[in-house]
């Protein structure tokens, strides 16, 4: 199998089917799992900020969900084997689990936390940081819908719990790479809205509208976080660290790691070692056929 054949393999197993429309919505995202691996790969020493972070507010108690955080710092993680410079952004709510997996994974890691008031002063004192990077990779990281509000799975507005990364997202010339589940993360603007009302429950309302030059859709995000480091490993097979990123066993410890610092299951809205609904068994299928293909391909 060629390596673009192994990469688009790659794409379909993130994309497992969940019950929310993951394989429809990837349907015209693919090929963006090959663009967005491609311009890390040609970059050199990529230099590159992620951003992540979705609060559930109505949790018990309120934190940042297990989705995203986690292959946020896969990612990031993967970009400094390949020599390159990276730092995670998030904002106030979600930055104690952020900064948690920062420190279980990657210590050093810098972490840039927005706030939720003042975010214009802290944004402008940034922008020309940003206008320098190579790549913005947004990893589970909700966007503004069409009225201009981010909103939850449930529809729900949760302006109130999130800063506008967006505007961050948006600014300068960097190669964008969005990775999404839901139809209301940053970069599913990409999608044609239409298809995204149609497959996600009150899709219309709460899809976001930012696109990206290159889109990810998972079943979960952290699986096309996976599938993004996988992809990695095929095109730099000189940087052998990166296959450690992949076995699961990583990737349960770093899920244990930010669950004792807070987070919560997005769709149990409670503390457990899942994603999405997830127990771990089912969660660690996709990323264990994720190595396993990269493994054969070599």
């Amino acid at each position: 199998m060629r390596i673009d054949e192994t990469i688009a393999a790659l794409e379909r197993v993130a994309a497992r089917e969940v019950g929310r429309g993951s394989e429809a919505l990837a349907a015209p995202a693919a090929g963006g799992l090959l663009a967005a691996a491609r311009s890390l790969a040609s970059a050199g020493a990529p230099d590159a900020a992620v951003l992540t972070g979705f609060f559930i507010p109505g949790a018990e108690p309120p934190a940042a969900e297990t989705d995203g955080p986690l292959g946020a710092v896969q990612i990031a993680a993967a970009l400094r084997l390949l020599g390159g410079r990276c730092r995670l952004v998030t904002d106030q709510p979600c930055a104690p689990v952020v900064e948690a997996a920062v420190a279980a994974a990657a210590p050093g890691l810098p972490v840039d936390v927005a706030p939720l008031r003042g975010y214009d002063e802290w944004a402008a004192a940034l922008l020309p940081r940003y206008d320098r990077l190579t790549h913005l990779i947004a990893c589970e990281r909700v966007g503004p819908g069409v009225d201009g509000r981010p909103r939850n799975m449930r529809g729900e507005d949760i302006g109130a719990h999130t800063a506008p990364l967006d505007r961050l997202y948006c600014a300068g010339s960097a190669f964008r790479i969005g990775i999404g589940d839901g139809g209301n993360e940053l970069g599913m603007g990409l999608l044609p809205a239409d298809l995204v009302g149609r497959v996600v429950a009150s899709g219309e309302r709460i899809r976001c509208v930012v696109g990206a030059d290159a889109l990810l859709v998972g079943g979960t995000s952290n699986w096309a976080a996976a599938a993004l480091v996988g992809a990695l490993s095929l095109l730099r097979p000189d940087v052998p660290g990166l296959r450690t990123l992949l076995e699961p066993a990583w990737s349960s410890d770093l899920l244990a790691a930010i669950v004792s610092a807070g987070a919560v299951d997005g769709v149990r809205r409670r503390p457990t070692l899942s994603v999405d609904g997830l127990d771990w068994p089912a969660y660690a299928e996709p990323l264990a056929q994720i190595a396993d293909l990269v493994r054969s391909a070599r």
